[in-house]
């Protein structure tokens, strides 16, 4: 077995995802990253293999596991279940949020109990207007302004009435009349987005159905500084309570005989497999793994870099790439074109493995790799000058 302790003492930041690659096929770069990862979960971390070779899918011979699940069925399946109505339960707000914007869906998602009422709406999957419908008037947009001095009742009164004979919303009348500026907008607008969205979070039984609509109305200029992304993303704790997607990526995973060492397969090949390692699905995925389920190291089994394009794709969403060389088998043109190529994804890439080097030639490959390391590095040192 390959003893790997690898320390990456020059980098600012921890290795937490690492790309294993090979310059071309055959160079044993699945063997080395199964290495790898047992030497990681030896050491005490906690590792997940995860396999996104999905044109030669070898983990099935390795790890046992159901053909039907993995990676691919993840992002094709899983991430598309229907989110039109249903009960609050199976699926979590957090879980409609991140399948609408995954499924990038345009229209409006309405969540009622037998009291409230909120409907979010949505473009392309991005919230773009939230509404708290039984809002208290105490609590809404033109009482609020009214109390903190910005407009007077009459100009309120003015203001409700446009928005009921047009149907825009009272903020974008309000900026249009010269009342008030967008900024002094942003303040209360983002508190009543806050309250909404965290009302409705907190919401233990209710029903949610999506209307899918061509287009939403919305006073873009107006609403879009106010930043949904920040609020969703920093604000909301709701919206990483993901009980749905996690237990389906959960089941999804192995749990093999090494201690601390889970593998995610590659799961059904899929038609297009550098599309689907390049979509936001593969990189929502990513995240999720990193940020919800404790992983010290995530460690990506990836094709060869000179075969297919898969591997610069998947550097951008790693930490680090070890590339690995098989003595006497590639070569050396192959080799500077796959360390090109990284190149020019700016992949970071942290070193070489030579692998199935013979100990009789051993003077020879050290030479070779040292010879193919200062490539690198000497075109690295350049580009910096």
């Amino acid at each position: 077995m390959l003893r790997t302790n690898i320390r990456f003492a020059k980098l600012d930041t921890p290795i937490k995802v690492l790309l294993v690659t090979g310059a071309a096929p055959r160079e044993g770069k699945t063997t080395v990253a199964v290495n790898l990862a047992e030497s990681y979960a030896f050491s005490g971390q906690k590792v997940l293999l995860v396999e996104c070779d999905l044109r030669l899918l070898t983990f099935k011979d390795l790890f046992p596991s159901d053909p039907k699940k993995g990676l691919s069925s993840l992002i094709s399946e899983t991430f598309d279940t229907p989110v039109e109505k249903g009960d609050l339960g199976r699926l979590s707000m957090g879980d409609l949020m991140t399948l609408i914007d995954l499924q990038e869906k345009t229209g409006t998602l309405t969540i009622a109990n037998h009291s409230d009422a909120y409907q979010f709406s949505f473009e392309r999957g991005k919230l773009v207007a939230s509404v708290w419908k039984n809002r208290p008037k105490d609590k809404r947009l033109a009482a609020v302004l009214i109390s903190s001095g910005r407009i007077t009742e009459e100009q309120a009164g003015e203001a409700l009435n446009r928005a009921a004979e047009t149907g825009q919303r009272l903020g974008f009348i309000l900026v249009n009349m010269g009342i008030v500026s967008p900024d002094h907008l942003r303040g209360p607008i983002r508190l009543q987005i806050m309250d909404t969205l965290s009302r409705a979070f907190n919401l233990s039984e209710a029903r949610y159905h999506f209307e899918t609509s061509s287009h939403v109305m919305y006073e873009r200029n107006l609403i879009d500084p106010i930043g949904f992304r920040d609020i969703l993303t920093d604000e909301v704790p709701g919206l990483r309570i993901r009980p749905f997607l996690y237990d389906q990526i959960a089941a999804s995973t192995i749990e093999t005989d090494i201690k601390n060492l889970h593998v995610l397969p590659g799961g059904p090949t899929p038609p297009n497999p550098s599309e689907m390692l390049g979509s936001r699905r593969m990189a929502a995925l990513m995240s999720m793994l990193k940020d919800a389920f404790n992983y010290d190291v995530l460690i990506i089994d990836s094709p060869p870099v000179t075969s297919v394009s898969d591997a610069s794709i998947l550097s951008a969403l790693s930490d680090g790439v070890i590339m690995v060389v098989g003595a006497g088998g590639v070569n050396r043109a192959i080799i500077h074109k796959a360390v090109d190529q990284l190149k020019q994804a700016n992949a970071p890439i942290l070193g070489f493995v030579l692998n199935r080097m013979n100990p009789k030639e051993e003077r020879y490959y050290y030479r070779y790799y040292y010879k193919y390391r200062d490539y690198y590095y000497k075109g690295k040192k350049s580009s910096k000058e």
